[in-house]
């Protein structure tokens, strides 16, 4: 029996053992690639072409350095083993490495799943909403979870038997002691070497794996593990990571967005002091929006309301997530491409809220939402905005929670309705939906019954489409109602239901309008076409309203004024965007490749322009 344990225990001691272990990873990597292909085959130009499976080898790179660092244990506990032969050693060594594979495989089975959801590849962002498992789980439905739960557990079972059967088994042993020692002190180097991603002079980065002119190729080639972990150090940072130029040239560039220009504001409104509601629309892509060139069918109420409205054509959302849609609507601070400042309580007290300009002009603020306020910080932003009423799901009756997510759309406009009856005007109050959230499960059905998640997405924004007709049909029996001004926005855009890349800008725009008896007759069921940021929001109330306060929101700017610049920003961990009129840009920072969304010349002033902003406003975001 002993015989037969040190005969198990030695063959950690040949010298192939980290080869083998490298091998191993290399193809468990190229298992997790195939099975991306598979499942985002309908995201594909063209389908699985030549191109497309070039990924499987274009990222050797930061594959090789990825393993450098898995092995880096493994390496300390086979020298160990090369002079010290315990049965303990041996054991610790199996334990990591079969630990290490199913950490492995679930991060890459979510960077699959994440990656349908936004478009872009497992980072340190997922990361911030763990504290929140409850809600977590709430994007999905439990036959996903169990499905999930399957194949990771195959999958991990899966690497296991290949780990043993490649690694543990074969090869040859060195007997030779000068030998053993000559190896240990060449592994390290090349360790080394690997981490690195060669001998070059500047570390190995994501770039190494861009070698197509599509995201997705590149993003299937970078090793998500790498990927990942590069995101956690970056956002841990206080170093600019996105510093393009000298600073001081970069502020003076922004500056020049932002410079005072005389004030030529058209007054759409015909009340002084109006009541101000805010209505965040969750996920309402412009392509649901028969108007503003969507599906015509999906919002046919809203599609109505245009015609009464005053409806912007060209609004674009500034990041991708809820989180950071609310800090640019009500603070008029653009998003961070790889963080978000509401889930820093630190920096997110210390924003400005249009919240507090409301205050100021004697208005009565409050917050609706029928999900968890708590989730992504949420609660602490809004509270140190200035709303000193918020309602969220703890304040519905048991019945109404029928989302997964907390009350539906119907229940919370109903809340809000009955609570503005007695609330003292003027007032400020903002309500947040959340019915077209992922798993898009709401409580009716429409003609869009499909299972695909492009007609769940459908429906989802047809039943909160439906909510806004009842909400309406009421509210026009108040007395408040004839002096309240209404403003419409998307938190954010989507890839659904039509598929866009969010990288694109098309996926980036926005529903965005102006609505009710406020609202001049002369503007109504009129278009405003000038390329506009939902972060310009505070800037566009403030100068309707006169309030004061506008130089609290130095990243919003008022479109009302047609002296005041042309533009729109938006960024995730991929690329930044820069939409100017005659100009979609798009810049990627692994591959530092610019393109332009139709194919037209690019204008090289714009690309700087969106560099010294985004360098700006990410050094604005580290000194908060």
């Amino acid at each position: 029996m002993k015989q037969l344990w040190m005969s198990a225990m030695t063959k950690h001691l040949r010298i192939h053992y980290l080869l083998r272990l490298s091998f191993f990873w290399l193809l468990y990597f190229g298992l997790f690639r195939i099975l991306f292909i598979i499942w985002h085959h309908h995201k594909l130009r063209d389908g699985i072409n030549m191109e497309v499976m070039q990924s499987l080898v274009a990222g050797y790179r930061l594959d090789f350095s990825s393993i450098s660092y898995l092995i880096l244990v493994p390496l300390i506990l086979w020298s160990m083993q090369q002079f010290f032969r315990h049965r303990f050693v041996h054991k610790a060594n199996q334990i990591f490495n079969v630990l290490l594979i199913i950490i492995v495989t679930i991060l890459s089975i979510a960077n699959i799943i994440m990656y349908g959801e936004w478009g872009t590849i497992l980072n340190y962002r997922a990361f911030t909403y763990i504290i929140y498992p409850k809600e977590v789980l709430a994007f999905t439905t439990l036959t996903h979870v169990l499905l999930a739960i399957v194949v990771i557990g195959s999958l991990s079972f899966l690497g296991i038997f290949l780990y043993r059967r490649i690694v543990i088994n074969f090869s040859y042993e060195f007997e030779n002691i000068w030998k053993r020692v000559f190896l240990m002190a060449i592994f390290p180097l090349v360790i080394f070497i690997g981490l690195r991603g060669g001998i070059q002079q500047i570390p190995i980065n994501e770039s190494s794996a861009c070698y197509s002119a599509y995201q997705i190729n590149n993003h299937i080639a970078t090793n998500n593990l790498w990927y990942l972990g590069h995101s956690f150090l970056d956002a841990k940072s206080d170093r600019n990571i996105y510093a393009f130029m000298e600073h001081a040239e970069a502020e003076k560039v922004r500056a020049r967005l932002f410079e005072s220009v005389a004030d030529s504001t058209e007054i759409v409104l015909k009340v002084q002091k109006p009541n101000v509601v805010f209505i965040v629309l969750e996920s309402w892509t412009a392509d649901v929006i028969k108007a503003l060139g969507g599906e015509q069918r999906v919002s046919p109420y809203f599609d109505e309301m245009t015609k009464q409205g005053l409806l912007f054509t060209q609004a674009y959302s500034s990041g991708t997530r809820t989180d950071q849609g609310l800090v640019s609507v009500f603070s008029g601070f653009p998003a961070q491409p790889n963080n978000s400042i509401i889930t820093i309580p630190s920096k997110a007290e210390k924003l400005k809220s249009i919240c507090h300009n409301f205050i100021d002009a004697g208005y009565t603020p409050s917050f609706y939402y029928g999900g968890e306020i708590g989730f992504a910080n949420m609660k602490t932003y809004l509270v140190a905005s200035g709303f000193n009423k918020i309602v969220d799901k703890n304040n519905f009756a048991k019945e109404q929670l029928n989302s997964k997510w907390g009350a539906h759309d119907e229940f919370v406009f109903e809340r809000q309705l009955a609570d503005l009856k007695a609330m003292p005007q003027p007032f400020f109050s903002a309500l947040l939906t959340l019915s077209t959230h992922e798993p898009f499960e709401v409580p009716r059905l429409s003609e869009f019954q499909g299972s695909n998640e492009e007609d769940k997405f459908r429906n989802a924004a047809y039943y909160t489409d439906q909510c806004l007709k009842e909400y309406f049909d009421s509210a026009r029996q108040e007395p408040w109602y004839k002096n309240t001004l209404f403003v419409l926005v998307a938190d954010h855009g989507h890839h659904l239901p039509q598929n866009n890349d969010m990288d694109h800008p098309k996926a980036k725009r926005i529903t965005m309008m102006l609505y009710g008896e406020a609202l001049a007759d002369k503007w109504r069921g009129k278009t405003f076409d000038r390329i506009t940021g939902q972060n310009d929001i505070p800037a566009i109330v403030i100068g309707q309203l006169g309030l004061k306060g506008a130089a609290d929101f130095p990243w919003s700017k008022n479109v009302f004024n047609k002296e005041v610049e042309e533009f729109a920003y938006y960024a995730n961990e991929n690329v930044l965007g820069w939409i100017v009129p005659g100009q979609k840009i798009m810049y990627t920072y692994a591959s530092r490749r610019t393109s332009e969304a139709d194919s037209k010349e690019i204008d090289e002033t714009q690309v700087m322009n969106a560099k010294a902003y985004l360098q700006t406003l990410y050094q604005e975001f580290l000194d908060y």
